[in-house]
C-alpha cells in the first residue's frame, strides 16, 4: 500500500471514529433530553471547581442538574432522612468513606458494577486503588471517588533550620523534635484531639498501626487495648498534652488548620489536602515555609492514612441511568484535570492526573515534596486503615475516640479507658451479629 493510501485509510478511520463519538453524544443527549436529576454534594473546593464545568455536561447530555450543596454534617443528615423515607429526593448523593458500607447494607445505594461494565471508556483502573477499593461492600461497588486524601507530616522548614533539626523519620525523633520546638508561643506539634471518629479517631490509627497495634483480631474481637495499643495511645497523649497548643484536646480539623496556618505549631500530622490552606490562602502566615514528609515510622513501619468522598446513585432514584452519567462525568479525568488547574484541587482521585507535568507544576509545594509524598502515601495506605468496611464503624470509631479524649483530658487513666472502649466495641460487634 502506498503512503498516500495509508494516509487515506488513517484519515477515514479518524473520521469514522469522530462520527461514532458524535453519534453517541447525540444519542445520549436525545435519550436524556428533558431529564432533571437532583444531586446532593458537600460544600468543598472540589465541588466549586466542578460546578464551573457543569453547563458543559448539561449541554452535552441534555440532563438538567439541580445541585444541593451543603456543609458536610448537614449533607449526611439530609441524605439519610431522604433514604430512610425511601424517597427519591436525590438521585445522586455524595458520602464520606465511612458511610458507604452502612448505606449499602441498608439498601440505600444502587450497585454500580453493571453501569461500570458498560462504560469501559471511564477507565475504572485509573482511580487510586485505595480510593476505589473502599467503595465496595460484599463484593459490589457503590460509589466512585470524587475527592481524596492521604496523610503526611507537615513541618515548618524555617523553624527546623533554626533549631538545627533533621525532619523526623521515626516516632522517637518526632517526640524529640516536638520537645525541642516547643518554646515561647510556638508549640512542637498540633494534632486533632477532639472527640469523633473523624477527629482524634483519624489521628490515633497513625500511632496504633505504627506501634504494631490493630483494631480487631481474626475473630473480630477488639485488640486495640493490648500492650501495643496502649503504648501507641500513651505516645499520642504525651505529644498532645506536653507539646501541643492549649485547647488541642478539643480541636477538630478546622482548628488544627488555623493553628498551623497562623504559626502556632511547628508540626502537624493530618490530611495532605491541608496544603492549600497553608500555601495559597491569603490568611496564611506560613506560605512557602512548609515542608512535607512521610508520617514517621514506628516498630511496625509507617502507616499513612487515607480518606475519600464518593458519589453514588440512590436506590430510590427513578433516573438511575442519568444519575450514573453524572457521576461518571463528575469523577472523570476531564473534570478532575480541568478543575485541578485552579490550584485548589490537590485531592484528585486519578493516578494519571498526578503523573501529568502540568499538575506537578501547579502543586509543586516544597520543591515537589508535597506531590511525591502524597502519591507515595496513597500507594502505601491500607484501604481499611480505619475499619470502615464495617457499617458499624462510625459508632465504633466514636466510642474509641471518646475514651481516648478522656485520657487527654485527665478524666481517666489510659488502661481503664482503652479497656472500657474495647468492652463497648465488643458489645457493638456482638449486637451486630459478628459473633
Amino acid at each position: 500500500m502506498t503512503k498516500m493510501a495509508n494516509r487515506c485509510v488513517v484519515s477515514l478511520l479518524v473520521t469514522l471514529l469522530f462520527v461514532q463519538l458524535l453519534g453517541a453524544s447525540v444519542v445520549s443527549a436525545a435519550n436524556y433530553k428533558g431529564t432533571t436529576i437532583n444531586v446532593a454534594l458537600q460544600a468543598h473546593n472540589a465541588v466549586t471547581e466542578m460546578n464551573k464545568l457543569l453547563p458543559e455536561f448539561e449541554k452535552e447530555t441534555g440532563i438538567k442538574v439541580n445541585l444541593d450543596i451543603l456543609p458536610q454534617s448537614e449533607l449526611g443528615k439530609k441524605a439519610e432522612a431522604a433514604f430512610a423515607a425511601r424517597a427519591g429526593t436525590y438521585d445522586v448523593v455524595m458520602m464520606m468513606v465511612v458511610a458507604v458500607s452502612r448505606y449499602a447494607r441498608a439498601g440505600w445505594l444502587e450497585p454500580l458494577d453493571a453501569f461500570i461494565a458498560e462504560s469501559p471508556e471511564m477507565n475504572i483502573d485509573d482511580f487510586m486503588p485505595g480510593f476505589i477499593n473502599v467503595q465496595k461492600y460484599e463484593g459490589k461497588t457503590y460509589g466512585l471517588p470524587f475527592y481524596g486524601e492521604s496523610t503526611c507530616l507537615m513541618y515548618r522548614t524555617d523553624l527546623f533550620e533554626e533549631a538545627g533539626l533533621e525532619v523526623p523519620t521515626n516516632m522517637e525523633e518526632l517526640m524529640l523534635a516536638a520537645e525541642k520546638l516547643t518554646k515561647g508561643d510556638t508549640y512542637g506539634i498540633v494534632l486533632k484531639g477532639g472527640r469523633g471518629q473523624a477527629s482524634n479517631g483519624y489521628v490515633w490509627p497513625h500511632f496504633l498501626r505504627a506501634f504494631g497495634g490493630d483494631y480487631f483480631d481474626e475473630q473480630l474481637k477488639p485488640v486495640f487495648n493490648n500492650a501495643e495499643g496502649k503504648a501507641a495511645t500513651q505516645f499520642m497523649v504525651d505529644l498532645i498534652t506536653k507539646y501541643a497548643p492549649p485547647g488541642a484536646i478539643n480541636m477538630n480539623w478546622n482548628e488544627v488548620q488555623v493553628s498551623f496556618q497562623q504559626g502556632q505549631a511547628a508540626m502537624c500530622i493530618d490530611a495532605t489536602n491541608f496544603a492549600p490552606v497553608f500555601e495559597v490562602s491569603d490568611m496564611s502566615k506560613v506560605n512557602g515555609r512548609v515542608g512535607y514528609a512521610h508520617v514517621p515510622s514506628g516498630v511496625a513501619g509507617r502507616s499513612p492514612g487515607i480518606a475519600t468522598a464518593s458519589v453514588g446513585v440512590s436506590a430510590f432514584s427513578k433516573k438511575k441511568a442519568a444519575a450514573f452519567e453524572f457521576i461518571k462525568w463528575a469523577t472523570g479525568k476531564y473534570v478532575q484535570e480541568e478543575s485541578a488547574k485552579s490550584g485548589m484541587r490537590p485531592d484528585v482521585t486519578r493516578r494519571s492526573i498526578f503523573d501529568e507535568p502540568s499538575y506537578q507544576e501547579i502543586y509543586d509545594w516544597d520543591n515537589g515534596n508535597w506531590y511525591k509524598v502524597t502519591l507515595e502515601a496513597m500507594g502505601e495506605a491500607l484501604p481499611y486503615w480505619r475499619p470502615v468496611q464495617f457499617p458499624e464503624w462510625p459508632q465504633i470509631g466514636d466510642t474509641i475516640s471518646i475514651e481516648v479524649q478522656s485520657v487527654l483530658a485527665g478524666q481517666k487513666d489510659l488502661d481503664s479507658a482503652l479497656d472500657d472502649a474495647a468492652a463497648k466495641v465488643e458489645e457493638i460487634m456482638k449486637e451486630a451479629g459478628y459473633y
